[in-house]
């Protein structure tokens, strides 16, 4: 019984294409599936992302009353499903840093849970955002708090002047 090996199977020619096919799929194997035509998540993330800067941009310009509706009806959709896109779509809304749809708290309730998954754009443009809206906080409680001491400067300010005054 003769054991015939794979070289003597498979002609020099051969097993050489064999290699470089098999190399060329190898090196391929990092590459995301793009399936049926379908594009790959992160080019979806980012897409998403681009989508909602422009939403932004578009919202921030716009009427109060316009502000205020287009805010109503993401907390409906957020409210509704619970999706990174409903989510970002309303956090982004609530930092936006307006009179009419700034609220701090509600968008970094909002934002916080998409920084804590995945390493694509939605994480980055929510860690971004999330950043923007801690800062404002922060700015705004050492705004508060100057003023305050402010406040007890001139009462202070008031009460040696009224002490000089009834010391003559």
């Amino acid at each position: 019984m003769t054991v015939l090996s794979l070289p003597s199977l498979i002609p020099l020619g051969r097993r050489a294409g064999l290699l470089i096919l098999l190399a060329g799929l190898a090196a391929c194997s990092h590459l995301p599936h793009m399936g049926n035509g379908a594009t790959t998540p992160a080019v979806d993330e980012g897409r998403l992302v681009l989508d909602t800067i422009a939403y932004a941009q578009k919202t921030a310009a716009a009427s109060p009353d316009t502000q205020r509706r287009e805010l109503n009806e993401a907390q409906q959709a957020f409210g509704r499903e619970h999706s990174a896109t409903n989510r970002l779509r309303y956090g982004t809304l609530l930092a936006l840093p307006t009179l009419t749809l700034e609220d701090e708290g509600r968008a970094a309730a909002i934002l916080e849970p998409l920084t804590a998954t995945g390493n694509g754009p939605v994480r980055q443009f929510a860690g971004l955002l999330l950043a923007q809206v801690t800062d404002r906080v922060r700015e705004k409680r050492r705004s508060t708090q100057l003023k305050e001491q402010l406040a007890q400067l001139k009462a202070i300010e008031r009460q040696l002047i009224d002490r000089g005054k009834a010391g003559k």
